[in-house]
């Protein structure tokens, strides 16, 4: 057994590739849908499933804190998503899920924050399923105040 990959992962941060979180977000979406999401959280065994699903999916060792994790990484690009959407000068066209802008305001927008480029002007495939599993928490101003970085 090699003791460089599954071994306790220390210090090793877990990450999802991007059809691993398709993937977590599809779970997710079909346990909101179905009643496992009570409050603003998932319960317990919603992570444990989306951790055994893409553990064996992708042959990793996935996870349910992984889970977790990652659906934090989901809220503050929902974040940023919510908060850009509704910015002076930034359109959304609802039939391609996008956050439109001109050129000006794009070159303006990545200059301050370079890691944005990946939601203006591009289809966010994901959206209606983030939408579902983070969107209806953000309401609640309990995640407003970690969305200060």
């Amino acid at each position: 057994m090699s003791s460089t990959q599954n071994e306790k992962c220390k210090g090793k941060h877990f990450t999802l590739s991007k059809p691993m979180s398709h993937m977590l977000l599809e779970i997710l979406t079909e346990e909101a849908l179905k009643g496992s999401k009570p409050s603003s959280t998932f319960k317990a065994e919603s992570f444990v499933k989306v951790a055994t699903e893409i553990s064996q999916k992708f042959n990793v060792q996935c996870e349910p804190k992984h889970v977790d994790n990652h659906l934090k990484t989901v809220k503050k690009e929902w974040g940023i998503i919510t908060k850009l959407k509704n910015k002076s000068g930034f359109g959304w066209d609802d039939c391609l899920k996008m956050i439109t802008v001109s050129k000006d305001v794009y070159d303006e927008e990545v200059k301050t924050h370079p890691n944005h480029d990946k939601f203006l002007n591009k289809k966010l495939d994901m959206y209606e399923a983030m939408a579902i599993v983070v969107g209806k928490d953000m309401a609640t101003g309990n995640y407003a105040e970690s969305y200060a970085d």
